[in-house]
């Protein structure tokens, strides 16, 4: 992480360069509502230029585990007007920093009488919505396991283990200053005590609630005062499934028709926003190749930072043949140079039914 130095040499507080990093300023209430946005930005009949947003209570309440759900239009309003005037500075380079307001106007519209037509709009200035767009695609998460995380810390955890689960196989270093100041922990925190609240608690209440579990390691090594302490911290992240219960979910395909879908199906088709039958190749092909499901989802987002036309195409090759990039299934490397169509000739030169065969014979 980049920091400078204010007069007298000590340093200031962790300077954010992201928006995953700025929400670590956020409390709970107001990371929930990033999370609705985080599952509204770009989905469905959003367009690149649009960046107004509503949230609808009826859509979203069933996400909480709120006793009362009559009162969640003024849960939801709470949080929000926390952000009334609320921005967060960005680091560009060494002494540039950028301000954006979470949203540029809010609107609050509530139907007195039916809770379930009250809705919060949202406007959000273009480069916010990139950056928004930007996470989404580099930390895929179902909104609601962070949004029933109940300890702050456990948010900030999440997002920060969200963020590097698919960079050297979920392995990562941060010092244990760093991490003390991107998760906003009072400097009259012993360490002691913030083990026991960036680490501990978090540790009891991600794993086996959420989408990934993590293991972490103190560092210890002699500081500068003579006396050996905390150093830094190496956590090791990896996603897991709630359980093995086979879900079923239905999707209407673009000819109109309802096709029922597994819970992987689905995953893959809300992640990369394809057919039935596209989720279907990319599961077989991955398993044809012995691809584990980080490895699968790790390629899924990496294929869409690719903006490539032919999606589908690029991932499966991916699946068979690695990040080498080839130009044709079991054709010559040729460095980058790919292109739709050597991509769509590779994907029509895909024998499923003899994939299928491979995958029965193991």
């Amino acid at each position: 992480m980049n920091r400078k130095k204010k007069r007298g040499g000590t340093e200031v507080a962790f300077r954010p360069q992201t928006i995953i990093e700025a929400r670590y300023d956020l409390d709970r209430r107001q990371n929930d509502i990033l999370d609705i946005l985080l599952g509204i930005v770009g989905e469905g009949d959003d367009t690149e230029e649009n960046t107004r947003y509503e949230i609808n209570i009826g859509d979203v309440k069933h996400l909480y585990n709120l006793q009362d759900e009559s009162n969640a239009y003024s849960y939801l309003q709470k949080a929000v007007k926390k952000f009334e005037g609320l921005g967060f500075r960005l680091k560009e380079d060494e002494g540039t920093d950028i301000y954006y307001p979470w949203f540029s106007k809010i609107k609050y519209q509530k139907k007195r009488g039916d809770e379930n037509r009250s809705k919060i709009v949202l406007d959000l200035h273009p480069e916010v919505k990139e950056m928004i767009m930007s996470a989404k695609q580099g930390a895929y998460y179902r909104i609601e396991y962070p949004l029933n995380l109940t300890k702050k810390y456990s948010k900030r955890l999440y997002y920060l283990l969200k963020d590097k689960e698919t960079f050297n196989g979920g392995v990562f270093v941060i010092s244990f200053d760093e991490l003390r100041k991107m998760m906003k922990i009072p400097e009259s925190y012993a360490n002691g005590n913030v083990k026991r609240e960036i680490l501990d608690k978090p540790y009891e209440e991600i794993n086996g609630n959420t989408d990934i579990s993590f293991e972490y390691e103190l560092i210890s090594e002699k500081l500068p005062s003579g006396q050996h302490g905390i150093s830094a911290v190496r956590f090791k992240v990896k996603r897991v499934k709630r359980n093995s219960t086979i879900v079923e979910y239905e999707t209407i395909e673009e000819n109109g028709e309802t096709v029922s879908t597994t819970e992987d199906e689905q995953e893959i088709i809300d992640l990369f926003d394809c057919s039935i039958k596209e989720a279907r190749d990319i599961l077989r092909t991955a398993k044809a190749n012995d691809r584990t499901h980080e490895q699968l989802i790790e390629i899924l987002s990496y294929t869409l930072k690719k903006q490539v036309e032919n999606k589908v195409g690029y991932a499966l090759t991916i699946l068979k043949n690695g990040y080498n990039e080839p130009t044709k299934l079991g054709g010559r490397q040729n460095g980058s140079a790919w292109n739709n169509k050597d991509l769509d000739t590779a994907y029509a030169q895909m024998n499923f039914e003899d994939l299928e065969k491979q995958l029965l014979s193991n």
